[in-house]
């Protein structure tokens, strides 16, 4: 019963997708980072959780639509902390710890292997329902869970490269360009060619598996949701300031010049 106990949980808080991984099926592949230091000294099981944020069908403006939402760090963060005090009170032998993007847990891979989704050749989670448009956080463990290893990757059909206008090389993601505080001139044109903003979706619109994929049920998602960057905007809690707003600018300019 531990498992629906917690999965009925988790859907109290208005997570649907959720599954569990053996803490032992990827620690050795774990990310050095400082959250490491977090990890329950005896952790046994992974809790994946995916967040869908595909507000609308039609893609906003010039923006990644993960970018036209809240930033998901708090609302994601917000969520899963709510959930572990919940557990905590129900086990209270045992450790629950969340973690959300700055994780320690290599996040796409370990949602795979619990069966969420599988992994697409961009590297991103597709799930069934809501495609690769999900966030992902995590809850970790001592409390030890029956886990079967789902892991599975996408059918290599080959789209999302061949749409990609740099092949997928993970180096010069255009994505990750527009969020560079130092770019090329070459860089620059890069964005201003392909109309990139912030973020960029390219090879996830190509991807067959994201086709007529189920929009999100998330309200704070849903009621922050903006079609477009406009200049001299409220920018408190935007994905595209998480580096200072500068660069957001700097991107517009580039692309309105």
């Amino acid at each position: 019963m531990t498992k629906k106990t917690i999965t009925d949980i988790l859907g109290d808080y208005g997570i649907k997708n959720v599954g569990f991984c053996a803490f032992s099926d990827v620690k050795e592949h774990l990310l050095d980072c400082r959250a490491k230091n977090r990890i329950p000294q005896k952790a046994k099981t992974i809790i994946m959780c995916a967040f869908p944020y595909k507000v609308k069908n039609e893609p906003p403006k010039f923006l990644s639509r993960y970018a036209a939402v809240t930033d998901y760090h708090t609302v994601v963060g917000d969520i899963l902390k709510q959930v572990c005090q919940k557990l905590k009170k129900i086990y209270t032998q045992n450790e629950f710890e969340h973690f959300c993007d700055n994780s320690p847990i290599p996040e796409v891979h370990t949602a795979a292997v619990a069966g969420i989704g599988v992994k697409g050749d961009n590297g991103l989670l597709i799930t069934k329902d809501y495609g690769s448009f999900v966030f992902l956080g995590e809850i970790v463990t001592d409390l030890e869970i029956n886990c079967k290893n789902g892991y599975n990757e996408c059918n290599h059909c080959g789209k999302c490269k061949a749409a990609c206008p740099i092949g997928l090389d993970k180096a010069s993601c255009l994505s990750n360009t527009s969020q560079k505080k130092q770019v090329t001139e070459e860089e620059l044109k890069k964005l201003k060619d392909n109309r990139i903003l912030w973020g960029c979706d390219i090879c996830q619109n190509a991807c067959p598996m994201n086709k007529q994929t189920n929009l999100t049920y998330i309200n704070k998602f849903i009621d922050s949701y903006r079609n477009e960057y406009i200049l001299g905007e409220d920018t408190t809690n935007r994905p595209y300031t998480w580096r200072g707003e500068r660069l957001i600018i700097r991107n517009y300019e580039n692309i309105n010049k």
